[in-house]
């Protein structure tokens, strides 16, 4: 019995023991585990399927969730636009998949109750293509390749090079009906992002291509299209093709390039909105272009989700989402000459007759030597929306000039309404512009205040009307000063909320050629 109960008494011991083990708290060291966060992989564009992992720094499974930030470590860390929420195993590590944002200078954490990872830059690279002819001046008969690189470098383009995407479709198109775009054939990226297409010289003359990156979707990724610049191709004639030979930029122009390149991404903003200052509600659509979006995908939230971007070009520009805006650009990787035609974009399948319609706009150019382009923010007639008539000047504006003009042209006679108001240079500050559209007048505001109405019936076009925005050049081939127009937003409201404003001042009334 004796030897029993040392057995049984040992025995009990080391059941406590082990309980007491069991039961006791972490240690110090434990419970204060080293917060981490790592983001992969290191290069990526917006819409890129990104991997967080890490540690929240705190035992035990808890509740997390995503946070960004964008500007200075001041700034406000705010959920993001698509949240993501979830949870950590017990050690407190995780690992999640979240598409990458395509806006500039943002900030990436994770966070729980009382605790948060530190925060990683988050800094999408930008989608590009890069064409090149050879030999660039074909004659008639003669085989020649369009050699396309999509992961471009160029001296003053931080932003490139993006990662290759091995099996990527890419199209060609050939231009056509002086501003639109003809499918000829496709063909798809190798493990270095290169592709190639070989064409046949059939007429002397100019021919004009450009190149599309298709949607990538593969893996989980939601990367959109993406297209190059319009690239000219001279058939017969002597001389290098028009846009196939590398431009070198000139002392001035390259001197424009560095001081742009090493500029921020961001900019002195001191628009408000319309939207906001007078109670328009909840927008009807709101296109951000914050996740990787094409021209052709849908707006990001509002609450009727339908419409697409349709682009065009009878010139060197494109229109692209680019880093989370839509941006008009008459050349990016080459100064100098080579600056000329109208580009636009304009959405289709989302018109409305009456409402309100808002849009945030800044400009920038290296170039002040040739003329100035009209960046100009117009509603159009859905069903003629090339027409010059029944259109609604929104805000015209260009980049070396302050003001902006605002009008209306009449659909059904020849009389037309203006004004202009002096404005900053939108180089050097964004601005907010937008139009309330009813039966009876037609108000503007820049931001967020009214500048003028025009109270006459015959002014409202009364069709279903359409945003449209374009840089305007002087003809199809007048040089004109590089330009960037780029738009952070663009938005519709109903006119059920919020006040009808019809403050300001009163257009100015004339006549134009008619219809």
């Amino acid at each position: 019995m004796g030897a029993l109960h040392r057995v049984r008494t040992t025995l009990g011991v080391a059941i406590l023991a082990l309980a007491a083990v069991a039961l006791a708290p972490p240690s110090v060291s434990a419970e204060q585990a080293q917060a981490s966060l790592r983001i992969s992989p290191p290069v990526y564009v917006g819409g890129q399927r990104l991997t967080f992992e890490g540690n929240i720094g705190r035992l035990g499974v808890r509740r997390i969730r995503l946070q960004i930030r964008w500007g200075t470590p001041g700034a406000l860390w705010n959920e993001p636009e698509r949240e993501w929420h979830g949870w950590t195993k017990g050690d407190g590590s995780f690992t999640f998949r979240y598409p990458a944002p395509s806006m500039f200078g943002l900030h990436a954490r994770v966070v729980t109750a009382g605790a948060a990872t530190p925060a990683r830059p988050v800094t999408a690279r930008s989608q590009d293509l890069g064409l090149t002819v050879v030999p660039d001046n074909p004659q008639v008969g003669e085989n020649f390749a369009i050699e396309v690189d999509t992961t471009p470098t160029f001296m003053w383009r931080g932003d490139l090079p993006g990662p290759a995407f091995k099996g990527r479709t890419l199209t060609l198109q050939q231009r056509v009906g002086g501003n639109r775009w003809k499918t000829l054939g496709t063909t798809t990226t190798d493990d270095q992002g290169q592709g190639r297409f070989q064409e046949t010289a059939a007429a002397p003359g100019v021919v004009v291509y450009r190149v599309r990156q298709e949607d990538w979707f593969a893996d989980g990724n939601e990367i959109g299209w993406f297209p190059s610049f319009p690239t000219y191709v001279r058939v017969g004639g002597a001389g290098a093709s028009a846009a196939s030979t590398t431009q070198q930029p000139s002392a001035r122009t390259a001197s424009a390039a560095t001081t742009e390149a090493s500029q921020p991404a961001s900019r002195v903003d001191s628009s408000d909105s319309a939207s906001q200052t007078h109670g328009w509600g909840r927008a009807l659509w709101d296109f951000g272009f914050a996740f990787g979006e094409s021209l052709t995908s849908p707006p990001y939230r509002g609450s009727d989700l339908h419409g697409r971007w349709l682009d065009t070009s009878n010139g060197s520009g494109r229109a692209v989402p680019h880093n989370g805006q839509l941006i008009l650009d008459s050349q990016r990787n080459h100064l100098g000459a080579g600056d000329f035609g109208t580009t636009a974009a304009t959405l289709r399948g989302n018109p409305m007759r009456y409402g309100r319609w808002e849009v945030k706009l800044w400009l920038k150019t290296p170039e002040n030597d040739a003329r100035d382009y009209r960046v100009s923010v117009e509603l159009v007639p859905d069903r003629r929306p090339d027409s010059n008539c029944g259109v609604i000047t929104v805000a015209d504006v260009a980049a070396h000039q302050g003001g902006v003009t605002v009008g209306a042209r009449a659909l059904r006679s020849a009389t037309r309404w203006t004004y202009r108001k002096p404005l900053t240079r939108l180089t050097s500050a964004s601005a907010a512009f937008a139009v309330e559209m009813t039966r009876r007048h037609i108000s503007w505001f820049v931001n967020g205040r009214v500048i003028a109405t025009v109270r006459s019936p015959a002014a409202v076009p009364d069709v279903p009307m359409t945003l449209r925005m374009s840089m305007k050049g002087k003809g199809e081939t007048a040089e004109m000063n590089r330009t960037t127009a780029l738009s952070d937003w663009q938005r519709a409201f109903p006119l059920k909320n919020g006040k009808l404003s019809t403050g300001g001042h009163a257009l100015r009334r004339g006549t134009y050629g008619g219809c």
